[in-house]
């Protein structure tokens, strides 16, 4: 039967607690290594894996299931506390994989890391020079060393990782946290044995540390969501909206009745340029061009890649902005770039449809292209 004290209340409170945040942490990481099998995945489940075993076994001394005089207790209390480090260890590695991919210095710091824990942790267990069963129960008791190491480790891991992850803030707060709560383990186990204050601060600032860890970890998942979403819509070489998503958000304006152009840019020459430069000259040229029309078309509409060189853009407005963009994108092209364009406009009709609009303004740039190029063609006046 549990045999629950007093004393073992906050404890108790904060292991339950902490369980839950870890689980959760947990179902996440492993969803994230289910669909993309990254080692920071990988590690970040292991390392989560030693905090809720861990926390298990506090779970089970703060509920009395092993009376704390016995050796199964003392056993349980150290390998938590060996755990403790490793999972400190390696949770800290795991976030910055999250955000970079770990370098062979990285690596070597990582090992020699664990490696000093494990050699700290022998170091505490070795019985005194009586080698009597009351000293090395004293000794397992109590662990100076592995608690120095992970008091130490906190500011380390601030210089090591901070300044690399892309989340600071939280990550800094999350290694004070960190610090103050080992901090208070020291100090109630060993400066000020059996202080309320201290012994509070030690098992309610775990849960304020997984809380932040939580926080940071979800954080992480929305950007790598947004990452995701957004690579799915965009075009990988000039970062502008692919056909499929330019063409669903034109059929939405032409819906919702709005007043709208559509600017159809084809790069001249592209083909000499492609065959006399070489590729990596010529998708410069593109991404420069995509530049421009992005510039040109913020907060007015969108911009897009139909195809090869072929670059769209959607104004929503009066038909006169439609032309004056279209101008500014033909000129700033001419003087910023080496290519030109040829562009087409056509403003949209009652009636009009996505597919009938682009034909149409595809129809006025071909009109550009065929009369000089490096012009600017209105579909109405065709």
């Amino acid at each position: 039967m549990p045999n629950l004290s007093s004393d073992n209340l906050g404890l108790l409170f904060s292991s339950a607690m902490a369980v839950v945040i870890v689980a959760l942490m947990l179902f996440m990481s492993y969803r994230l290594y289910g669909n993309n099998r990254k080692t920071a995945y990988q590690t970040l489940l292991i390392s989560l894996i030693f905090i809720l075993i861990q926390q298990l076994l506090q779970l089970a001394i703060s509920l009395g299931l092993a009376s704390s005089a016995t050796s199964l207790a003392l056993v349980l209390t150290f390998t938590g506390k060996l755990l403790q480090v490793y999972a400190f260890i390696v949770i800290n590695f795991a976030v910055f994989e999250l955000y970079h991919r770990r370098r062979p210095r990285t690596r070597l710091w990582f090992y020699v890391l664990l490696v000093t824990g494990l050699l700290i942790a022998v170091g505490d267990i070795l019985p005194g020079p009586s080698g009597a069963e009351q000293a090395w129960t004293n000794t397992i008791q109590s662990t100076p060393g592995l608690d120095g190491f992970l008091l130490a480790l906190s500011p380390l891991f601030v210089l090591m990782f901070a300044p690399h992850i892309g989340q600071p803030r939280k990550y800094m707060m999350s290694l004070i946290v960190s610090f103050i709560m080992h901090l208070s383990v020291i100090a109630a186990t060993y400066w000020v044995p059996g202080s309320r204050f201290y012994g509070t601060m030690a098992d309610l600032l775990p849960v304020v540390y997984y809380i932040l860890l939580f926080l940071l970890l979800f954080e992480r998942v929305v950007e790598v969501l947004q990452s995701v979403y957004r690579s799915s819509i965009t075009d990988g070489l000039t970062n502008l909206f692919n056909r499929r998503y330019f063409m669903g958000k034109l059929d939405q304006a032409l819906r919702a009745g709005r007043p709208l152009g559509v600017i159809f840019c084809d790069i001249d020459n592209f083909k000499r340029l492609n065959d006399t430069h070489g590729h990596h000259k010529a998708d410069g040229v593109l991404k420069q061009v995509s530049a421009i029309l992005m510039e040109e078309t913020e907060g007015v509409g969108l911009a897009g890649r139909y195809g090869g060189e072929e670059l769209v853009a959607l104004i929503v407005g009066p038909g006169l902005t439609s032309l004056k963009i279209a101008e500014a994108i033909r000129s700033r092209t001419e003087k910023e770039s080496l290519v030109t364009v040829s562009v087409g406009v056509c403003i949209a009709n009652p009636g009009d449809t996505a597919e009938t609009l682009m034909k149409q303004a595809d129809q006025a740039m071909y009109n550009s292209k065929t009369t000089g190029k490096n012009r600017v063609t209105d579909y109405a006046v065709l």
